[in-house]
């Protein structure tokens, strides 16, 4: 069974169950300060959390979208796993386009859920430059949700509003971002230190190569011309989705929910707000 997969069939559950050791008599004894979550249809262990862990069954996950699916207001496009079945995801288009500087563009919930402790439940928002394929995270105030996995999260998963909001206006909020930064000249200078901004960090700290590859896709990105704040945007964000990482399912992680994620939404505040200047 491979550690990533995409697939269209996330029907199987989790369960916790008791670990043992080998005591100094040679018999077992349980551990009852951990238990092992354990993929049902396949036995395979996951990972080791507390007792008092409370898992989300990958069906409950899928029940945020279930009912706008059934409307014909979603389409699920792109389910699978990581590392084994440890964490989760679900992304599903919203089934109407809208334009943005005369681009067509398509939005979509992603949702992750991890089975192993070190991950919570993960209500994303991202959207998709038809022209290019850039996916980026959304700038809005609530662009994501986190749940813990301690008592009482699955109430507060299925009580989540983030999918219903993103649906009923996000992208508007999300537009006029847009439209500001895609009618703002951006100069090569300008873009320098924009990145020294968005990542925390002068540019003569960071590798040569690494500026330089950003530098490349504020000119040459897809849709890219290196003209203006809208190009810097799309840089750092063509960045997370397609080179931050070397596998696809690094990639994945880094730009919808790790450290890139972080980073994208940053790079839409800063630019957002150098563009104002």
């Amino acid at each position: 069974m491979p550690s990533f997969a995409v697939t269209d069939n996330l029907a199987w559950s989790v369960s916790k169950r008791p670990l043992f050791f080998t005591g100094n008599d040679g018999t077992p004894v349980v551990w009852d300060e951990k238990v092992a979550v354990v993929r049902d249809d396949t036995g395979r262990g996951l990972g080791v959390v507390s007792p008092d862990y409370e898992t989300v069954q990958n069906s409950d996950l899928l029940k945020l979208i279930d009912p706008m699916v059934q409307e014909g207001l979603l389409t699920v496009e792109n389910m699978g796993y990581l590392k084994h079945g440890a964490k989760v995801f679900a992304q599903a288009k919203i089934n109407t386009e809208f334009q943005v500087i005369g681009e067509d563009y398509q939005a979509y919930i992603t949702l992750l859920n991890g089975h192993t402790g070190n991950a919570s439940v993960a209500i994303g928002t991202t959207a998709t430059r038809v022209v290019c394929g850039n996916t980026f995270a959304m700038a809005y105030r609530d662009v994501s949700e986190k749940y813990r996995h301690n008592t009482g999260v699955n109430e507060r998963v299925l009580e989540s509003t983030a999918v219903l909001d993103y649906v009923n206006g996000a992208m508007k909020t999300y537009s006029q971002y847009v439209e500001k930064l895609a009618t703002t000249p951006c100069s090569g200078s300008q873009f320098k230190s924009a990145i020294g901004l968005i990542y925390g960090k002068d540019t003569e700290k960071m590798r040569d190569s690494f500026v330089a590859q950003l530098n490349d896709l504020f000119y040459n990105g897809k849709g890219n011309e290196g003209r203006t704040y809208y190009d810097a945007l799309n840089s750092v964000t063509e960045y997370a989705s397609n080179y931050s990482r070397k596998t696809e399912s690094g990639r994945f992680q880094y730009a919808n929910f790790g450290t890139g994620a972080k980073v994208n939404l940053r790079a839409m505040s800063v630019l957002t707000e150098l563009a104002a200047v």
